[in-house]
């Protein structure tokens, strides 16, 4: 069943993003007995620290081939594609990538396409210039086999940029992560009034 949908504004910078987001009460119908499939139906505040990263550091992404994993709304990438080579957006809800298509539409982005993709299949894709991931570390079951994907594309020279709210269950993961980073950032992200920290990891 298509959701409703309604455009929110984002603001990055001097940079306003227009973006499709699903109506709230029909998302918790459609997904009432499985609450964590519908995290991809908001904007976390991760996916706007990773734009403000990208904001002050273009030149990881300007003239790039990009990928972002697990994306929900996609709001990284639509932003990437405002300087990238080509941004595919991908995520494994088929709602989700729905609504990525049609905010690509609405903003114009030739660049830009939406593909239906599990995380965990990403290693059978062609490689990226670029990696973009949002706050995808929240479940310690999985922390080992992320990791497995990222160090597929990490020895591959593919550059992995992650962004991740600073909360003690992604401390294990962030751990494994560490030996890989060449550069880190810390910032504060408001969103809805409240202030959340969030650490972007290259």
């Amino acid at each position: 069943m298509p959701l409703r949908l309604r455009l929110h504004p984002f603001s990055i910078s001097n940079t306003r993003l227009e973006i499709f987001i699903p109506d709230t009460e029909a998302v918790q119908k459609i997904y009432s007995n499985n609450k964590h499939a519908a995290y991809w139906a908001q904007v976390w505040p991760a996916s706007i620290g990773l734009c403000h990263f990208l904001y002050k550091h273009p030149h990881y992404i300007e003239k790039r081939n990009v990928v972002e994993l697990a994306a929900g709304l996609g709001l990284p990438g639509l932003y990437a594609a405002t300087m990238a080579k080509q941004v595919t957006i991908t995520d494994r809800e088929e709602q989700a990538v729905a609504c990525i298509q049609q905010s690509i539409m609405h903003l114009q982005l030739k660049n830009a396409r939406a593909t239906k993709m599990d995380w965990k299949n990403a290693v059978k894709t062609a490689l990226p210039d670029v990696l973009l991931l949002s706050d995808v570390n929240y479940e310690p079951e999985v922390f080992e086999e992320l990791m497995r994907v990222l160090e597929h594309f990490l020895h591959n020279k593919v550059t992995i940029i992650i962004s991740t709210p600073q909360r003690l269950v992604a401390k294990p993961f962030i751990n494994m992560l560490l030996p890989y980073c060449t550069q880190q950032w810390n910032g504060q992200v408001v969103l809805n009034g409240r202030e959340t920290g969030v650490s972007v990891f290259v």
